[in-house]
């Protein structure tokens, strides 16, 4: 389930992405409804917050808040945590992104899953000598197997996709992770990755399964997992 915003050119790439269990929303470019806040959400960005700071976080709890309300859930501020995370409401897992021209939130109901995470990067490469900072030794041996794809750069899918997944993980353990925590295998003839934990990362994290789409210059991935009966 997708919602973008009356008027905007938002490339609905989260119907593509999301399982069934949740929904998201997405707005691309500066069109559509004004933003606004809840009084507790603006005290918390501070008075300090730039114009486009303060534009950005605000679209993107609009985004969050049309993803939780097609889960159910009753409005309210979504503040964030110690790290910066949102506090979702009691029984919703959920995952907000923004980057440039681009915001997009997904939530489910904890009843269906164990761990939701989205993020969403510009589909250009990395700097050549950030790919060793973010990637295995095997998982730049599997990058340089791939099939070479226009508007696909592998490089920057690993980042997005790890970026995900700490966003998924984040709840089991609330403190952040370091890129060498998490091993990603994409599958290039299905639009799909896996993200599994490596041995530093803490006990007990789930492995996601995950969907990506590029489109008119940006990428986004979407990882999950269900919960456990």
């Amino acid at each position: 389930m997708t919602a973008s915003a009356p008027g905007t050119a938002a490339p609905r790439l989260l119907g593509t992405l999301l399982p069934a269990w949740a929904a998201g929303a997405e707005l691309r470019g500066g069109a559509g409804p004004q933003p606004w806040l809840y009084e507790e959400e603006d005290e918390q960005l501070g008075e300090d917050a730039v114009p486009k700071r303060w534009q950005e976080f605000a679209r993107a709890r609009m985004c969050a808040r049309r993803a939780l309300a097609a889960v159910g859930a009753g409005a309210g501020p979504l503040l964030r945590g110690p790290h910066g995370a949102p506090r979702w409401p009691s029984g919703i897992v959920g995952s907000i992104t923004h980057c440039r021209d681009y915001c997009a939130a997904v939530a489910a109901p904890r009843r269906d899953a164990g761990s939701l995470g989205i993020d969403a990067e510009r589909a250009v490469p990395l700097r050549p000598a950030l790919l060793p900072r973010i990637t295995s030794p095997g998982e730049r041996e599997r990058l340089a197997a791939l099939p070479t794809r226009p508007g696909l750069p592998w490089g920057t899918l690993m980042f997005c996709a790890k970026e995900a997944a700490y966003k998924a993980w984040y709840p089991w353990v609330e403190e952040p992770l370091g890129f060498h925590t998490a091993r990603v295998v994409p599958e290039p003839d299905r639009d799909t990755l896996t993200v599994r934990p490596t041995e530093s990362a803490p006990v007990g994290l789930p492995v996601l399964e995950g969907r990506y789409a590029a489109e008119a210059g940006l990428l986004v991935v979407v990882v999950h997992s269900r919960r456990s009966a």
